[in-house]
């Protein structure tokens, strides 16, 4: 007589190992709370935490990495996603694709009028009638940037033969060069070739305004977009590995060669996050790549997880949605005075951490609370399995 569990376990398929990459949430998390920190110094730049601050025009920090490093991780989203649909167009995925790209671009701009229309209500002396905030709604920034890069890099793949898309990268990227050059592109003031489109287009009103030119603007969205193709591309190439030590070694050899190429063309094109120059592109891809590849060994490969993880695990599954409200709590946080006219970050920074600390680490101190603020919502909603995706 035939045992029936025998007889099942011959004719059941071996489950099929998940090609699912841990470590890409946990980078994703990682920027998003890094991207955090930056935007919440407590006060002016000067009394930042200077790690945490940009380079002033030319050059990199580490806090150049966060956004780019982001942008990176969309870009292999992106293949993640699209893979769903087989690279093809249906409505489904022209809808999907239309109403995240419009959503980041609408959040960005609703954020920013909200802000300006609170900032009105408590101080009458900056308050000039909501037409006059429509008026000078600055138009671009960061999930617009994200919105509108990831709306053209999803049309393109569906589009454009993905053996193509190194080409159309490098044509971007070439492109842009040369605008920069022939437009007197590295002057850090309105004379400068991106200023002068962005003013022209959309007005010096709807623009960045305690910068020139606008480091989101219209001309440097088109690295940007070669940028996130970028990580496409190597969402390509891992996916398309089965073996867990091909993708590592894979990425470690991308993010090295993007790396090298983008230093050695520095000496041409000036490595600069503001202009977003196709070297920026470049070597921050490259750093990423490889911050990957050292993470999916540590994590993916050795199994090291712990409460570190779990803590940018948090971000990494509600990534966006927690950015947007760490722009929504400096209403409580900056704006609106709580104790005898002053914000609870007056209070916190400018009375009480900068008594007893030095400036600039009281300043990190701040910027590390606001983080946390937005880690315990996330973190009740990754206990509730609530997963909002923008």
């Amino acid at each position: 007589m035939n045992n029936p569990s025998n007889q099942t376990t011959a004719e059941t398929p071996a489950p099929k190992k998940s090609q699912r990459i841990l470590s890409i949430d946990i980078l994703r998390g990682l920027t998003i709370a890094g991207m955090i920190l930056v935007n919440n110094p407590g006060g002016p730049e000067e009394d930042s935490f200077s790690p945490l601050c940009h380079a002033e025009w030319i050059g990199l920090t580490p806090t150049d990495l966060v956004f780019p490093t982001f942008m990176f991780i969309m870009g292999i989203t992106t293949y993640l996603s699209l893979r769903k649909f087989q690279f093809t167009w249906s409505k489904a995925c022209a809808r999907k694709i239309a109403k995240r790209a419009f959503l980041l671009w609408g959040i960005g701009l609703a954020i920013s009028l909200l802000l300006t229309y609170i900032h009105g209500l408590v101080d009458p002396t900056k308050w000039h009638g909501f037409g006059y905030a429509l008026a000078h709604l600055r138009l671009l920034g960061v999930l617009p940037r994200l919105g509108i890069c990831y709306g053209l890099a999803a049309v393109i793949a569906l589009s454009v033969k993905h053996k193509l898309i190194p080409w159309l990268i490098a044509f971007l990227f070439v492109a842009y060069y040369i605008v920069l050059e022939l437009g007197n592109g590295y002057a850090h003031d309105a004379t400068n070739i991106l200023a002068v489109v962005d003013n022209a287009v959309m007005g010096a009103n709807h623009t960045y305004k305690w910068d020139t030119p606008d480091p989101e603007g219209l001309l440097s969205t088109l690295p940007a977009l070669g940028h996130v193709l970028i990580g496409f591309c190597v969402g390509k190439v891992i996916m398309s590995l089965n073996d867990l030590n091909d993708k590592i070694e894979r990425l470690f050899v991308i993010g090295a060669l993007l790396m090298l190429a983008g230093a050695l063309l520095a000496y041409l094109c000036p490595v600069s996050k503001k202009l977003w120059t196709p070297t920026f592109a470049m070597v921050t891809c490259g750093i990423a790549c490889t911050l990957l590849a050292l993470m999916s060994w540590v994590i993916d490969k050795r199994g090291h997880k712990g409460r570190i993880t779990e803590f940018f695990h948090v971000f990494g599954v509600n990534p966006l949605a927690l950015y947007v409200l760490s722009d929504l709590l400096l209403i409580p946080y900056s704006i609106i005075p709580f104790f005898s006219g002053k914000t609870l970050q007056k209070v916190c920074f400018g009375d009480v951490l900068s008594a007893f600390l030095p400036v600039q680490w009281a300043s990190l101190c701040w910027a590390l609370f606001c983080v946390l603020t937005c880690w315990l919502v996330g973190l009740w909603l990754y206990k509730k399995h609530i997963y909002i995706k923008l």
